[in-house]
């Protein structure tokens, strides 16, 4: 897919929303695509399900709507960053295809990853916690994959998983920087405070403030709420920077040390990576792994989460470090063998089987031997006129050898008379 390279020192044209809205339904407006219809819009700019008109493939176009002229200036110049990010392809990751500009406005071509996303799941109702650990996992490795390139997303949050099936990406991502310059980066927008790492009113960040991030939606996947809220964005700012999260008292022990070392306030006290972050919830860190997770376990009421942990570890039987610990797994689409039945049900259905295998041994018995005789006898009545014929042939040759020595014996009789 060819790109529209925007040049740095190019005067870039105003933004003309209003040649926008009358022309974006037309086919061709956006070079090649056709827009089919509005997915969504949010702090970045508006997203519009597109169908490439050569290919008939959906994909996903976000015009990006920033409305202080500099910052859309400084975006224009620094649109090109985004090839970093195109670089990167993942199964948990809404991949980036395409750039360019229409009318002054910005945009960025992605693969169609679905309408629904995590926000719109979690708005249903509560997930299971098989089902929140599945999306939670997916998410996570595709926020490890950008930093294994070095990336940051920076602006993780519900809205922007997708789900498709069984499958949940990362979106957005790449775009948070293009706009960190505006003058109201600190307007978040729609529940983005919720999700934001302390260090990032400071306008600092790195990867760590992303793990921050997976800690809020890993809380709110399990527990259907963010941590934080108050009456205002500044009120819930403060309660990242100082508060500390309540669980339900349902809460599973390992989940809550888990989200309690996302959610610490200061980055090095934090996972140090994505990875390990999932080694400690015991999912697998990358594609192929087999480690399973633990289903959960209850907490004690106990308020010292470190002394319950420790507790938990010093009475569990020491393991093999390649083996996952013991109890029942839950399922993140990995593939697996079937359990090996049994019971008395398992049983009773062997013993049928058996039967009905001997019954029908004995009803083809007598076939079987009918058949044999049959072939047996066919087989002996093909053979018998060439065992005739090897026996004529035999007496014929006797009856030859016989007459020859019978003419050598008169012939010699003949000559001792003669003399």
């Amino acid at each position: 897919m060819e790109a529209h390279r925007i040049e740095p020192d190019a005067i870039a044209p105003r933004v003309d929303w209003e040649a926008f809205y009358r022309s974006y339904r037309k086919p061709g407006y956006v070079p090649g695509f056709e827009i089919v219809n509005k997915l969504g819009g949010g702090m970045f700019g508006l997203v519009f399900k597109a169908r490439k008109e050569s290919i008939g493939k959906d994909y996903a176009i976000k015009f990006l709507k920033v409305d202080d002229d500099c910052v859309r200036d400084a975006v224009l110049r620094e649109i090109d960053n985004v090839e970093f990010f195109a670089q990167i392809d993942h199964p948990n990751l809404v991949s980036i295809e395409d750039k360019g500009s229409v009318d002054g406005i910005p945009y960025l071509v992605m693969s169609y990853a679905g309408e629904d996303t995590l926000q719109k799941r979690l708005q249903q109702g509560p997930l299971g916690r098989e089902e929140a650990l599945r999306i939670f996992v997916q998410a996570a490795r595709g926020v490890q994959a950008l930093h294994e390139h070095s990336l940051v997303h920076f602006d993780l949050k519900p809205a922007n998983i997708f789900l498709k099936g069984d499958v949940a990406r990362v979106g957005d991502y790449g775009l948070s920087k293009l706009v960190s310059a505006s003058r109201n980066s600190l307007s978040f927008g729609r529940g983005t405070p919720y999700y934001m790492a302390p260090e990032m009113l400071q306008r600092r960040g790195d990867a760590r403030s992303d793990i921050y991030s997976l800690g809020i939606l890993l809380f709110e996947c399990l527990y259907g709420d963010v941590p934080f809220r108050g009456d205002s964005e500044w009120e819930v700012l403060r309660k990242h920077e100082t508060a500390q999260p309540e669980f339900p008292a349902t809460a599973d022990a390992i989940d809550r040390d888990v989200v309690r070392r996302c959610l610490a306030k200061r980055p090095e006290d934090r996972f140090a990576s994505v990875g390990e972050l999932l080694r400690a919830l015991q999912a697998p860190v990358a594609l192929g792994d087999s480690v399973v997770i633990r289903a959960a376990r209850p907490a004690a009421a106990s308020g010292n989460h470190g002394d319950l942990a420790a507790a938990v570890a010093d009475r569990a039987p020491a393991l093999p470090p390649d083996l996952p610990p013991a109890g029942p797994a839950v399922d993140l689409g990995m593939p697996t063998l079937p359990p090996e039945p049994g019971g008395v049900l398992s049983l009773f259905v062997r013993i049928v089987f058996l039967g009905l295998s001997a019954t029908t041994w004995l009803v083809l018995l007598p076939l079987r031997a009918i058949i044999t005789f049959v072939g047996g006898g066919a087989a002996w009545l093909v053979r018998l006129p060439f065992r005739i014929l090897g026996l004529a042939a035999r007496l014929i040759g006797l009856l030859v050898v016989l007459g020859l020595v019978v003419l050598v014996f008169v012939v010699l009789m003949n000559l001792l008379a003669a003399a």
